[in-house]
């Protein structure tokens, strides 16, 4: 073991007295620091898989529009393309609509597909539905029946084989007609909403499409807005790899030149990139508290070589260079910049493996909701904690509890001998 080593450990080892304490309550800092910026940036990478996650589960890998945004007549080319392309095809129609029960009116989000076994797979409709208000608990939208949210489903109070009714804000907006003299208004036509059974309810766990979305048979939307049968507003497409379908997408842009293909990345490429800033900001933020943590060493270590005038005087008496007497000081900060991490990391793995249970304590000494899913979307608070993450956290804190060392350090190797001494 190297004399400045030898030292540096020597130095930092725990005394009864108050340098000892300071040395105590920086590693504690580093540990805290190293600790909230592990959970934050654990708490943000999850919370973006689970978007992830259910944006794919409550959508498709792509969507095709026409491309002046009409009507899908006959979707069969688009369907033909996607399989040749190695993926799948599903006409959809994605349209608001006005649910109606008595007198309660409600905006929702209208999807509608063929009932078939492929599309209950693919929406994982099968793996969603609340089984104890479905007989069989399998997927099933038939002709005049409509699948709702719990969240929607609670909220009006309605049950399994109840009857709603749907509105189509476009059939209903042209109802109504400006007079000939363009003043006034007057009934143009009417039409009949669409009354359905509630055939079940389904929780996907995201609060947002759990209360705004409704399920519905293809024919039966196409009658709702006065579409021709078996039309659509969209087609959903799915790859292999929705992660990596580069490839499929520009096939399907090359085979299909009158529509505009899109990935799910560009279309919620707004949000994705909001959750990127914000991880990394956060990052950049709460790296501030480590930063913090390093100036507090930096005083702890003053106040090492203010104690440690004598030995340092000795020490180069007897020939110890300036930079072995560098080396000491700056050790320190690295020893306490390591301790500090690892303690830091291990708080960090424990908080976020027990950061539901943290929560429910919370919620019951303060009284209130600290994660309400109706802000954050999601009924838990998600984690997951990057490798990669850890590791960069690590090296910085450590670097700059290291750094924090420079300047006691090289105060101490500048140190004449003679005047050290002088007072003994």
């Amino acid at each position: 073991m190297s004399a400045g080593f030898f030292l540096a450990w020597k130095y930092f080892k725990p005394k009864r007295s108050a340098v000892s304490i300071i040395t105590l309550i920086s590693v504690i800092g580093v540990a805290l620091g190293v600790c909230v910026l592990m959970v934050v940036l654990a708490v943000m990478t999850g919370f973006t898989d689970k978007m992830k996650e259910k944006l794919l589960d409550t959508a498709s890998h792509a969507q095709v529009y026409a491309a002046d945004r009409g009507v899908i007549s006959n979707a069969s080319s688009v369907i033909e393309s996607a399989k040749k392309a190695g993926g799948d095809a599903l006409p959809v129609v994605v349209n608001p609509v006005l649910l109606q029960k008595d007198s309660a009116f409600l905006p929702k989000q209208l999807v509608a597909f063929d009932p078939d076994a492929t599309a209950g797979q693919r929406f994982k409709l099968h793996e969603t539905l609340n089984t104890r208000e479905c007989a069989d608990g399998k997927f099933a939208l038939e002709n005049g029946e409509v699948l709702l949210g719990y969240l929607t489903a609670r909220d009006l109070g309605v049950r399994v084989g109840d009857k709603i009714i749907l509105h189509a804000p476009s059939r209903l907006a042209a109802m109504v007609k400006k007079g000939a003299d363009g003043k006034g208004f007057k009934l143009d036509s009417a039409y009949i909403p669409g009354e359905y059974t509630v055939a079940g309810t389904f929780s996907f766990g995201k609060y947002d499409f759990d209360r705004n979305v409704i399920f519905l048979n293809l024919d039966d939307a196409d009658t709702l807005f006065g579409y021709p049968l078996g039309a659509s507003t969209c087609v959903y497409l799915w790859a292999k790899d929705p992660y990596n379908m580069d490839d499929f997408l520009q096939s399907m842009r090359k085979k299909l030149p009158f529509f505009d293909v899109y990935s799910w990345k560009e279309l919620n490429s707004r949000l994705l990139g909001v959750l990127a800033v914000e991880k990394n900001m956060q990052f950049f933020l709460l790296a501030f508290i480590v930063l913090v943590a390093a100036f507090s060493i930096t005083n702890t270590l003053i106040t090492t070589v203010i104690q440690k005038t004598k030995e340092i005087g000795i020490l180069k008496a007897v020939g110890a260079s300036s930079g072995t007497v560098m080396r000491i000081f700056i050790l320190q900060g690295f020893f306490v910049g390591a301790i500090g991490t690892a303690a830091g990391i291990i708080l960090g793995y424990i908080v976020i493996a027990n950061r539901m249970g943290i929560l429910r304590f919370l919620r019951a000494v303060t009284g209130q909701e600290i994660f309400p899913a109706e802000i954050y979307i999601f009924n838990e608070l998600p984690a997951h904690i990057v490798p990669s993450d850890v590791l960069v956290t690590a090296v910085i804190a450590i670097v700059l509890c290291t750094l924090g060392g420079v300047i006691p350090a090289f105060r101490a190797a500048k140190m004449d001998p003679a005047s050290a001494l002088r007072s003994e």
